[in-house]
């Protein structure tokens, strides 16, 4: 099952809008036709990005008048080199590949957080901590994800040294089962899978070391953000609403709609194990950690030091919130 998840994880599958009747404010209009928005993404992500196909599932982007033409690239530094170039308009990854893409000189809007968490440790069974695996093999989707930025936390507090080897998210937990490195930090649902279809790994620790830790978000082009601003608010709104459905419905309701959405209902059981690694319901950045994440990558030299004297301050020139701030005004939401 694993290989046949693999081969269609990056497939998107219609999911039935009719258990959830859409508001008169959202009503797409007949007859005109859809926006699209060229929209990138990573494998073997659909938990990660839970909140963005439940709201594909239930039509709130069709209502707001936007088609999204999902883009699959192998990790969050390879859809921003697309996004640079202009091939996609918006892109959901990491808040390190996004900083380091800033510090190079990228532009974007950074209209709404995702996820937070979404960093599963998973190892043979005879590792319980991240001090067990001092010294040891670890897998890592990719030098400048926010998985790398994590383990490097780790290793900075926690006065230990990892031997990293990179590979796609969909390859490491192959390679571990064939001994090449004894743990992998990555993303859901894959970890999840990995953990379901061999028996010799567990969770080591499904979510990392660092509270509430910042992950996935979704910036835009900053041409579209100044010459669309209504779709962009649209396209935000849809996105909260499915906030509001995964803080509003049971887990078990949200894993079968991803489930779908990733083309096999037998995923069920991985889809619900998997969303115990990520917090889906904090639309706006998480500040402390993501402080802490900055930290880090400056320490690694993969941003400049001087961009962190002041973390809040350079985020605050990426940070867009007036498009979430309209969409929540606009469904009751505002606080």
């Amino acid at each position: 099952m694993f290989t046949r998840y693999l081969k269609t994880a990056a497939l998107a599958v219609a999911v039935s809008a009719a258990a959830l009747a859409a508001p008169s404010y959202a009503q797409a209009r007949a007859g005109k036709p859809l926006q699209v928005i060229r929209l990138a993404d990573q494998p073997a992500a659909e938990v990660s990005y839970a909140v963005v196909w439940v709201a594909d599932a239930f039509g709130y982007f069709a209502e707001e008048g936007i088609r999204i033409e999902r883009k699959t690239y192998a990790n969050g530094p390879a859809g921003l080199l697309e996004f640079a170039n202009g091939s996609v308009d918006a892109a959901m990854a990491a808040i390190a590949p996004f900083m380091q893409f800033a510090a190079q000189g990228g532009d974007f809007r950074m209209v709404i957080s995702l996820t937070k968490g979404n960093s599963a440790l998973v190892g043979l069974k005879k590792y319980n901590s991240y001090a067990d695996l001092n010294g040891k093999k670890v897998g890592v989707p990719g030098l400048g994800t926010t998985h790398d930025a994590v383990l490097s936390y780790v290793e900075q507090s926690q006065n230990l040294k990892y031997q990293r080897v990179m590979g796609k998210v969909t390859d490491i937990a192959v390679m571990l089962d064939k001994g090449e490195i004894d743990a992998y930090i990555g993303w859901e649902p894959a970890s999840a899978m990995a953990v379901a279809q061999n028996d010799k790994l567990h969770y080591i620790a499904q979510l990392p070391p660092l509270k509430n830790v910042e992950s996935l978000e979704m910036i835009v082009q900053t041409k579209l953000a100044k010459e669309k601003p209504e779709l962009v608010t649209g396209f935000v709104r849809a996105i909260r609403r499915g906030i509001e459905y995964v803080k509003n419905n049971p887990k078990e309701k949200v894993a079968d709609i991803i489930a779908k959405k990733m083309g096999d209902p037998k995923m069920l059981p991985i889809v619900n194990t998997a969303l115990g690694s990520v917090i889906l319901t904090d639309p706006r950045v998480d500040m402390p950690s993501t402080r802490i994440l900055m930290q880090t990558i400056a320490k690694q030299g993969k941003i400049p030091a001087e961009k962190v004297k002041d973390v809040d301050a350079w985020m605050a020139q990426y940070i867009d919130y007036s498009f979430l701030d309209r969409a929540e005004k606009s469904l009751g939401l505002a606080k």
